[in-house]
């Protein structure tokens, strides 16, 4: 009698055994199927821009790697903040995801009240795949150095044009004043189109902006660009000194763009991504396109990604701290 109740019971735990991966396991075996059907890839503006541009060149070659359709939708607004809302609010399956860029942290950053999402704990970083620094332009006719820039910013104080309350251009320039003790007043506009035109004019000292929308106007002598706010010098402009080699430390605004998630996206799900991505941006097209938009490709894993948005969001707290900005 002993030996067939241990029968039985030998027979029920094997039974277990033999249920228990298929109850505990859902996501996983989800994730081993991913992807089965298409993908939403959101662009957090409107159509046109850098992100739009990036996201549209990479989806005929990311489908193809994935082996389902991508399907961009533009979602803009509130600086990124609706299209991130929503992504927080999205199931963690794998079939919505957004390029995100700094302005995600700068959100979080500068407002007094929250954008609609926790930065730290509503998103799966899943890779970073490009970079661009900002770069301090000013008038072809104005200030030749960031030294006699400064000088005059001491005397008289300077202007610095940004697109709008909040932005990358905002903040580097408030860390500038932070560096240097220099007086400098930020000047708000609708956008980096309006900073630059503003720029060129005369009608403010300066701008923060990327070296895309720089560097042309170099090229035509309207502008003159005097610092790249980068720990390393620029691999495609090397002629243009970082504020770390004119004795100005930890003057860095670094723009990124980066594919995210909601939070708890299962391993295998981001692995299957960032092989994709991987391969999608080894592409000479995709570099090509990167370099035509004055962003160096940096593919940064998940993470390497979280240490970098961790980062970042730390230094611009600060900033916005130090310099009592505020946006409401």
């Amino acid at each position: 009698m002993v030996c067939s109740i241990l029968r039985k019971l030998s027979a029920s735990l094997f039974a277990c055994a033999l249920m228990t991966p298929v109850l505990m396991t859902p996501v996983t075996a989800a994730a081993e199927t991913y992807p089965s059907r298409p993908i939403e890839l959101v662009v957090p503006y409107a159509p046109g821009g850098a992100s739009d541009i990036i996201v549209r060149a990479m989806a005929p070659f990311l489908q193809k790697e994935m082996g389902q359709s991508i399907v961009v939708i533009n979602r803009a607004g509130a600086n990124t903040a609706i299209a991130a809302t929503q992504l927080a609010r999205s199931p963690a399956d794998g079939y919505t995801l957004m390029l995100g860029d700094v302005a995600l942290l700068l959100n979080a950053a500068v407002r007094t009240a929250s954008p609609g999402y926790d930065t730290e704990k509503d998103f799966t970083p899943v890779s970073q795949i490009g970079s661009a620094p900002l770069v301090l332009f000013v008038p072809f006719a104005g200030s030749r150095t960031v030294d006699e820039f400064l000088a005059r910013g001491k005397d008289r104080g300077v202007n610095i044009a940004n697109a709008g309350p909040g932005s990358l251009g905002h903040l580097a320039a408030e860390l500038l004043q932070l560096k240097t003790a220099t007086s400098i007043v930020s000047v708000p506009y609708r956008g980096s189109g309006l900073a630059i035109n503003e720029t060129m004019a005369g009608q403010v000292d300066a701008t923060f902006t990327s070296t895309a929308s720089g560097m042309p106007l170099v090229k035509s002598e309207r502008l003159r660009a005097l610092a790249i706010a980068s720990a390393t010098p620029s691999k495609e402009f090397p002629e243009i000194p970082t504020f770390d080699q004119l004795g100005i430390k930890g003057v860095y605004a670094l723009n990124w763009w980066g594919i995210i998630g909601p939070a708890g996206l299962d391993k295998a799900v981001v692995d299957r991504i960032n092989l994709a991505l991987k391969n999608v941006m080894a592409l000479p097209e995709m570099r090509e396109r990167f370099a035509a938009l004055g962003i160096t490709p940096s593919l940064k894993p998940t993470t390497e990604f979280a240490a970098v948005m961790k980062n970042d969001l730390t230094q611009w707290r600060t900033v916005v701290q130090q310099a009592k900005i505020k946006v409401d």
